[in-house]
């Protein structure tokens, strides 16, 4: 017998400045992997969880999305950050920035939309269990020494 169980597939991206670093700091995130692996379903309500890191020139005054498409059942939203402070941390800073928006913001934001086919429960666990060992874990600095820790703002 087979079953028509659907993954959720989850992505993590960033639209940056290059001097942000951010996608430096994503490089050890492997959410993808870690939900294909996991293959649970987490109810028919929701296929797709896209967050994008904002992390741009405060003057372009890029704004918030936040987006549900129910046809498709992708859910998206921005997490904004700011440029001149993330800019001057370092890898492992960034990191635990990264990690505390995600921890808090993602669930949060899909509890409000309250999806009547979710496992909340079981997201979240799974969530908090793979940022916190992928972005904090032993293993999360494992990229760092290929890495400035601030743009040095000279271009080769």
């Amino acid at each position: 017998m087979t079953t028509n169980r659907q993954n959720l597939r989850v992505s993590v991206l960033a639209d940056m400045n290059w001097e942000s670093k951010i996608d430096h700091a994503l490089k050890v995130l492997e959410l993808t992997k870690s939900f294909d692996e996991r293959n649970h379903d987490y109810g028919a309500s929701l296929a797709k969880l896209c967050v994008i890191f904002m992390c741009r020139d405060p003057d372009l005054a890029f704004k918030q999305r936040i987006r549900y498409q129910k046809a498709d059942r992708i859910f998206s939203r921005d997490i904004m950050l700011s440029l001149p402070e993330v800019v001057v941390m370092s890898h492992p800073q960034r990191r635990r920035l990264l990690a505390d928006c995600l921890l808090e913001q993602v669930p949060e934001c899909l509890r409000r939309y309250r999806f009547a086919e979710f496992d909340y429960r079981k997201f979240e666990d799974h969530w908090r269990h793979d940022i916190t060992s992928q972005l904090l874990g032993p293993d999360s600095g494992r990229f760092d020494h290929l890495y400035l820790a601030q743009a040095s703002g000279v271009t080769q």
